[in-house]
């Protein structure tokens, strides 16, 4: 016999299934998760990075120096605060002087340009020359009267290497006239008055003292057979007093 409440317990039992599949409905299926290979992850990153420094070095200039030890490693001794003592070794790395560092130009090499190089004394100098061998007569400051006449003497020394023969002179450069060019020069006339280098000679001319008080200085020379002036100056300096 079929009895009510086994009806009712089945209808119940129906609509809880139903009330379920309604809940449910229309939610999509969880996805089935995917196995993920570790190693070859990684093992393909690798290979990427290795092409991608391939293409960078391949972009860069070759470097061919190479780093050798210029020094023997040392060692420093270092002592710390707790006492204890800190050996520290170092060593130098230098390039190889045969090489050029980075690939670059070597900088030529290029010879200074230093002053003119002194040059000594021409051989005309060595040739021709003279020195004042010291005042003979009439020393600098000597004091004369108006117009009065004097005789002054020097002693002149050929330092050459040439001898002083006809057509050289000794003659005024500046000065008073009557202590200068009016009183003519002294010329080397004959074999005798020549002049061997070394050799020094005694050189007199004749004067006159301006008229007016004062101070005066005359510069005499030595002359060549051209003409030429060249040794040394020697003046002649007096004071005039009334």
């Amino acid at each position: 016999m079929f009895r009510p409440h086994k009806l009712i317990l089945i209808s119940l039992t129906i609509l809880m299934i139903v009330a379920l599949s309604a809940c449910t409905l229309g939610q999509a299926a969880e996805p089935t998760p995917t196995t993920v290979d570790v190693t070859a992850v990684f093992l393909a990153a690798a290979q990427t990075a290795q092409v991608q420094l391939t293409l960078v070095a391949a972009a860069q200039p070759t470097i061919t120096d190479t780093l050798q030890p210029s020094e023997t490693p040392t060692q420093t001794t270092t002592a710390t605060p707790g006492g204890a003592i800190e050996l520290t070794s170092t060593q130098t790395l230098a390039l190889t002087p045969s090489e050029t560092p980075f690939g670059t130009t070597a900088i030529p090499s290029f010879t200074p340009i230093g002053p003119a190089p002194v040059t000594g004394p021409t051989s005309a100098s060595l040739c021709k020359n003279a020195a004042y061998d010291g005042d003979i007569t009439v020393p600098d400051g000597t004091v004369f009267s108006p117009w009065e006449k004097f005789q002054k003497v020097w002693s002149v020394r050929n330092t050459g290497t040439c001898r002083w023969d006809e057509g050289f002179y000794f003659g005024a450069i500046s000065g008073p006239p009557s202590m200068g060019k009016n009183q003519g020069v002294y010329r080397f006339r004959s074999a005798k008055d020549f002049i061997e280098p070394g050799a020094a000679v005694n050189i007199a001319i004749d004067m006159y003292a301006p008229g007016d008080p004062g101070e005066y200085v005359a510069h005499w020379h030595m002359f060549d057979d051209q003409g030429q002036p060249f040794g040394g100056d020697f003046t002649v300096v007096i004071k005039v007093v009334k």
